[in-house]
């Protein structure tokens, strides 16, 4: 069926892309398997992105995924450290994720994740390792985020009574409601942009590119840090 449609898509707009939004794309294995079979069968094949968990991918379904015309994975951890995944209940080992990345890097896909800073309990050595973490990992894109409490979450059941900022929800997202944090507001802020210029700095010392470049990443990060430091 999915590939069917894909063949439609591809006959009727060709797209450049396709984006499957699915929390785990590979939940299935079987199939995965199947998918894959049938969109080389049907010359359905579209470059394609996905969404998925590290410990649902092994040698094999990367190396599918990739035949069936996959080109970017997005794989979720939120964090670096392992103290804050556990808090999250996210059930996963930071190291697991990582490698993931790295796997889907050396086959020639591209690769995402995401990075949350600012959940309850955070402090600046978890900050230090979700950097290091990233730098480790080498995704080839990265979305972070303070975090933010979506009502009917357990994050948002674990810090009601410590809701600084409800503003009138017609007005507003669920991103504007802010609550009491191990630093203020601003200190996360500046964490957002270290961990940003200090990934960008490293990415760009292990590449051929320009070197003003690099500097400039690494004095941001340097700034960053400082006004972290007077804003806790």
């Amino acid at each position: 069926m999915v590939a069917s449609e894909l063949l439609m898509l591809k006959n009727t707009y060709n797209p450049d892309t396709v984006w499957f939004v699915d929390d785990v794309f590979t939940v299935s294995h079987k199939w995965i398997k199947s998918f894959h079979e049938e969109v080389i069968k049907q010359d359905a094949i579209i470059p394609f992105e996905c969404i998925t968990r590290a410990e649902r991918l092994n040698d094999e379904v990367l190396q599918l995924l990739k035949e069936a015309g996959c080109y970017r994975i997005w794989i979720g951890a939120e964090s670096g450290s392992q103290k804050i995944i556990d808090a999250m209940d996210r059930r996963v080992d930071v190291d697991v994720v990582k490698e993931a990345i790295q796997k889907t890097n050396k086959l020639g896909m591209e690769t995402g994740t995401f990075i949350m800073v600012g959940y309850p309990g955070e402090n600046e050595t978890d900050i230090e390792e979700t950097i290091t973490y990233l730098k480790a990992a080498n995704p080839t894109h990265f979305t972070i985020t303070v975090a933010y409490p979506i009502k009917g979450t357990s994050l948002y059941n674990e810090i009601e009574d410590q809701i600084t900022i409800q503003p009138n929800w017609e007005t507003s997202t669920d991103r504007d409601i802010d609550f009491s944090r191990t630093y203020s507001r601003k200190f996360y802020d500046y964490a957002v942009r270290k961990i940003v210029n200090e990934v960008n700095y490293n990415k760009e010392k292990h590449s051929d590119k320009s070197f003003k470049k690099m500097i400039s990443y690494k004095l941001k990060s340097t700034l960053a840090g400082t006004l972290m430091k007077l804003t806790k």
